[in-house]
């Protein structure tokens, strides 16, 4: 788990020293075999889309928000839709995939979107950029991310394997460091695009 607070598919999870559990029962989270989704009541495996909004036209990337508001971390809308043009819109999780549907085919229109759902103001870090730019990027985000942790705890962590690995970036992170290092993430993916712009 990234935060000690986080959600499976809606279902709001804890970390304990025995690993995770399901905040509502205490219950251990079994990874291959997670709670149905907490919106839709349909099983989801890690790495599939959301059942509900499955196939987006023009999406890169979507979650529905599985049934919730808002997340327990960041407090923001659970829901979001980051659309191949680089604009990404947010929602409450509870809306349901059929207005997730139409919210998407009104932003490919550019049309307004319905109440509810509002557009980040600034764009996507692949904003423009042309598709040798994206896999560029794509390429460099590990080193990036390796500095970036580096930097939030001077130089301790991570070690130089984590560069071949395929190991996730907070192992050995507290919760302030793994905070400061999720809060640089946008930034750092922008200077990565910019560094793309020029070198790609």
């Amino acid at each position: 788990m990234l935060f000690k607070t986080d959600t499976l598919f809606g279902h709001v999870i804890e970390d304990t020293d025995d690993g995770p559990v399901y905040q509502d029962d205490g219950s251990k989270v079994d990874g291959d075999n997670p709670r149905p989704c907490l919106g839709c009541k349909v099983k989801i495996q890690h790495g599939e889309q959301d059942p509900c909004i499955a196939n987006l036209p023009g999406t890169l990337n979507a979650c529905c928000g599985h049934g919730r508001e808002r997340t327990p971390v960041s407090k923001g809308l659970a829901g979001y839709v980051a659309l191949r043009d680089g604009r990404t819109f947010r929602f409450s999780g509870t809306v349901g995939g059929e207005a997730v549907r139409a919210a998407v085919d009104l932003a490919i229109a550019d049309k307004e979107l319905p109440e509810g759902f509002v557009f980040d103001e600034e764009k996507m870090w692949w904003y423009g950029l042309t598709d040798a730019q994206v896999a560029y990027v794509h390429a460099n985000t590990r080193r990036a991310i390796f500095e970036v942790v580096r930097e939030v705890t001077a130089g301790k962590l991570p070690d130089d394997s984590y560069l071949t690995s395929d190991s996730p970036w907070w192992p050995g992170l507290d919760d302030d460091q793994k905070s400061a290092c999720w809060a640089a993430l946008g930034g750092m993916m922008s200077a990565l695009a910019a560094e793309a712009r020029e070198k790609a």
